[in-house]
């Protein structure tokens, strides 16, 4: 182990340490993290920082400020009314449909272009409800839902795609809905249990204020202005259909591009104040964001992942029982995930997993698909995944993650294990 990768540990283990404390704002704590990476040579000044202009960061700014102008415009009580009348009261029911419409929406259109969608309606809702609807009960069963419906399908999230392509070189043929078996039952058993115990442990634990969103913009524009509206209401569409046709049709428009480029539409069209949406963007959650991303960018830098995979390998040749490996591949995924990017280690992991399954005489599908689960269930720290990261604005805190992120990975890494297991006749 090099001094690099020791650094990197240490680093790591020293903001988790920070986090849990919970004396220092999770923004502030991130930004030690960075710096420690900077400062100790694993990261330059340059990969640091440009995480900041990152386009994950990009699609908050600009569908904050879309989300703004579509409260200040009128549109939340619209919609709040007419969800009123759908979910009444009951905002169990309401967290739950929320968990299943991303779940199914996000087998179709990226995880990331899912919660950018679906958070303005949330927030307008929010706004509209008089408190009968919160966006701190709300947007983490969104994201939920977005990375665990991604999984069920080639389209959804970037970590299917790498298993497809490890199986492709193995000779084995991954269709486009083959995930979708194991996917659907962690759905099902999550829904349940939002409905039992989960929601009724969001009201207990998040015991923070409301998060408001456009305050000082509703003295200057006010509600019920028919063209801004309109305005905010096709920006708000053209966007959403940007986003599903991006990954297709325009790889070359970023989802943080076409969220910017909606956000100065509205600007310029005088829908919303530039200075006072910017005096109310969520600079903590950004920050948190972007130095997340920088803290993954240095710990896959320092080559831990690599040492991970070399590791894995010979526990491989020690424990050649499939449940044990789909077990072990399962969780090491699900803890490299809460502090590395999704798609670099779901590659990393694939690539030792579907060669060892060859080699042992194992199905290497299964031990694929248990990277796949066990990197997507990784939502037990604000760092852990973009989609999870994003959410943030609601004013989640680390142990809020911590504590519900992690309940919510646990119960799907044991259904999906479990799944595995049985789908593919492996007891």
């Amino acid at each position: 182990m090099s001094a690099q990768m020791i650094t990197a540990i240490i680093i790591i283990a020293i903001t988790c340490l920070l986090y849990i404390i919970d004396k220092l704002p999770v923004a502030v704590t991130t930004m030690i993290g960075l710096l420690a990476m900077v400062y100790s040579g694993i990261l330059t000044v340059n990969d640091a920082f440009t995480c900041f202009v990152n386009d994950a960061v990009l699609l908050v700014i600009g569908m904050v400020i879309i989300v703004n102008s579509l409260i200040e415009c009128g549109m939340g009580d619209k919609i709040g009314h007419f969800l009123d009348n759908v979910a009444g009261k009951n905002e169990k029911l309401f967290v739950v449909v929320v968990f299943l419409l991303a779940s199914f929406v996000s087998m179709f259109v990226t995880n990331a272009s899912l919660v950018a969608m679906f958070m303005p309606f949330i927030a307008t809702v929010a706004a509209a409800s008089g408190g009968k609807i919160t966006k701190k009960h709300t947007y983490l069963p969104l994201a939920t839902g977005g990375l665990i419906g991604g999984t069920a399908s080639l389209a959804g999230s970037t970590a299917p795609l790498y298993a497809q392509q490890a199986l492709q070189e193995a000779g084995i043929t991954m269709g486009f809905f083959d995930t979708f078996p194991v996917a659907i039952c962690i759905i099902a058993v999550l829904a349940v249990c939002y409905w039992l115990f989960l929601y009724d442990l969001e009201v207990k634990w998040f015991n923070f204020p409301e998060t408001q969103d456009g305050e000082d913009t509703k003295k200057e524009v006010g509600k019920g202005n028919t063209r801004n509206e309109v305005i905010s209401i096709a920006v708000l569409i053209i966007c959403i259909v940007l986003f599903i046709l991006q990954p297709y049709f325009m790889k070359s428009w970023s989802l943080g591009l076409i969220a910017i480029t909606g956000a100065l539409v509205l600007v310029v069209a005088k829908c919303i104040d530039g200075k006072l949406a910017l005096r109310n963007m969520c600079w903590p959650a950004l920050v948190t964001l972007a130095g997340a991303l920088g803290i993954a960018k240095g710990f896959q830098k320092a080559g831990v992942g690599d040492l991970v995979c070399q590791w894995l390998e010979n526990m491989g040749s020690v424990g050649t029982s499939p449940l044990f490996l789909i077990a072990l591949f399962m969780v090491v995924g699900y803890v490299l995930s809460l502090f590395m990017s999704n798609g670099a280690l779901t590659s990393m992991l694939v690539s030792v997993a579907v060669p060892l399954g060859v080699k042992l005489g194992i199905n290497p599908m299964p031990l694929a698909f248990a990277c796949v689960f066990g990197v997507s269930m990784a939502m037990a720290t604000p760092s852990a995944t973009t989609t999870i990261t994003m959410v943030q604005i609601a004013g989640y805190r680390f142990k809020d993650y911590f504590r519900f992120g992690g309940l919510v990975g646990v119960i799907g890494l044991c259904v999906s294990w479990v799944t595995l297991v049985l789908f593919y006749g492996l007891l």
